[in-house]
C-alpha cells in the first residue's frame, strides 16, 4: 500500500493522505483498521499531538481487542507519559 511505505520513508503528511483517502472510499474495508492507526501514527510524527490522540483513541475504541487497538493504546500512553514529564 502506498501510505506504508511512505511511512517506512518518514513522508508522513503524503502517508496521512494516502490513509484518509482509503478510509474515505472505502471505510469498512479489511485495511480501514491498520489505516486509521497509521493516521494516528503519522499524526504523531508530524508532531499534531492533538490529532493523533483523537484518532488512536478512535482505534483503540472502534476495534477493541485487536492488535491494532493495542498499538493504538500504547501509543497513546507514550503521548500521555510525553506529557507528564
Amino acid at each position: 500500500w502506498p501510505g506504508e511505505r511512505y511511512v517506512r520513508c518518514q513522508h508522513y503528511a503524503l502517508a496521512a493522505d494516502q490513509f484518509r483517502a482509503l478510509l474515505a472510499q472505502y471505510p469498512s474495508h479489511d485495511k480501514a483498521a491498520g489505516a486509521r492507526l497509521n493516521l494516528g501514527l503519522c499524526d504523531y510524527g508530524l508532531g499534531k499531538l492533538p490529532e493523533a490522540e483523537r484518532t488512536l483513541a478512535e482505534v483503540v475504541a472502534k476495534y477493541p481487542g485487536t492488535d491494532v487497538a493495542r498499538t493504538a493504546d500504547d501509543r497513546l500512553r507514550a503521548i500521555q507519559l510525553g506529557r507528564l514529564r
